[in-house]
């Protein structure tokens, strides 16, 4: 290029006006901190003619103060040969005052047989505008990860975790820098690993969304119950990364399990109540059914119950209660289903019971009747326990309350033949 610096240089070859002339991009020639060629797209970008912009004393009145130092240095180490091409964003000025975002390449050239700085201008702003818009919205994004109340990671496919927020470290107690070099298994007990193998093979496999219980183990070797929702995310189609949020339900869990048990559970005996026995029983009944095994059911009552309450008052009458249970407990299994009905009345549901073991298990309560009396001789009086047994056979379609009113009779006809 030639020509005075108020003047439009003469480009060569003769192509080259054309193209230049006619880019999209701004294009200019620096040199002696001045501008000594603009195409009119680079005028379109200040605000300025071609030939207004050659007129400038300087190029520094088109950028902002706050980036001048930045732009000076690299004009500078361009022309001394230390940096012979560079890209970068300034902020520029435009005529009216307002400030446009320029992407910059430039290259150290010659004009008039002396170093110049020659290149492109590219407007970024509603580019960049989007990219900083993004880029808080991805900041807030972490801030919500990072405050949130509930812990959220992501894991590799092989279950490695890749990230986990606050809340999570605090929780396992461990850092994120240290709960990355390790896998998701080493914070689940052995008997919870095929469960967690089974989730994992669900969300990438069957590409399902997965929301259940797990227990873990924290640093400090206490064990949490987490509440566990997990996603897949794809990219291109292929599968990336398993991201989750996970509820600490510990203490949620076990106010629930107490208040089950006060629903459930008789206050006297600590054995089940007729709510919670009718409960399990009827989940038994149904597993025998589709098992097509027999089972049997038994009523027992504490005999002469109104007696001691009447000769050695109600605390004693307590007594006994609390007495017939624990002789319950010691003669059946803790699976079985034992429970007071009410007043003077329990019942014992055998689990996995063969029908030949009612009698083995009538004389093992008679043995364990006569060892407590034995043993508590002195309360003035001998407890005494009546059974009744009821038998179910996988065709007799017999409903629990059926099942206990068969006991109750049968308990009856043993009391009268007793008598007799």
């Amino acid at each position: 290029m030639s020509g005075s610096p108020s003047s439009p240089p003469v480009p060569d070859p003769p192509q080259f006006e054309s193209i230049v002339e006619g880019a999209l991009v701004g294009v200019y020639v620096v040199q002696d901190g001045r501008i000594v060629y603009a195409n009119p797209r680079l005028g379109d970008l200040f605000g300025y003619t071609p030939d207004e912009l050659r007129q400038l004393p300087s190029i520094q009145p088109l950028v902002a103060p706050e980036d001048w130092p930045m732009v000076e240095d690299r004009l500078r180490r361009r022309l001394s040969g230390a940096m012979q091409t560079s890209t970068h964003v300034m902020r520029g000025v435009r005529r009216d005052g307002s400030l446009v975002e320029l992407e910059v390449y430039s290259r150290r050239t010659e004009h008039d047989g002396r170093p110049a700085v020659a290149g492109t201008m590219v407007d970024v702003t509603e580019r960049r505008a989007r990219e900083r818009e993004l880029e808080a919205r991805e900041r807030r994004y972490r801030e919500l990860i990072e405050n949130a109340r509930d812990i959220v990671y992501t894991l590799d496919l092989t279950g490695r975790l890749t990230s986990l927020n606050r809340a999570g470290q605090q929780l396992l107690g461990y850092s994120e820098a240290e709960a990355c070099t390790m896998r998701v298994t080493d914070f689940v007990p052995l008997n919870q690993q095929a469960a967690l193998a089974a989730l994992m093979d669900r969300n990438v496999r069957d590409r399902q969304d997965v929301t259940t219980e797990l227990e873990i183990i924290t640093r400090t070797g206490e064990q949490r119950v987490l509440e566990v929702s997990t996603q897949l995310i794809e990219r291109d189609g292929a599968p990336v990364e398993i991201q989750g949020i996970a509820r600490d339900v510990t203490e949620r869990r076990a106010r629930e399990r107490a208040l089950q048990s006060l629903t459930i559970v008789d206050d006297l005996t600590g054995l089940y109540n007729r709510r919670g026995f009718l409960t399990l029983a009827e989940r038994h009944l149904k597993l025998a059914i589709r098992k097509k095994a027999g089972l049997f059911l038994l009523f027992v009552d504490l005999d002469g119950l109104k007696q001691i309450n009447d000769t050695f008052g109600h605390l004693e009458g307590d007594r006994a209660l609390v007495s017939a249970a624990q002789i319950l407990r010691q003669t059946f299994r803790s699976a079985d289903i034992i429970a007071r009905l009410g007043g003077d009345e329990f019942t014992v549901f055998p689990l996995e019971a063969a029908d030949w073991s009612a009698d083995l298990l009538l004389s093992r309560l008679d043995e364990q009747v006569q060892a407590h009396n034995t043993a508590h001789g002195d309360r003035g009086y001998a407890l005494s326990l009546s059974v009744g047994v009821a038998r179910y056979e996988p065709d007799s379609a017999l409903t629990i309350d059926q099942l206990l009113d068969r006991a109750d009779q049968a308990l009856y006809e043993r009391r009268r033949k007793r008598r007799t």
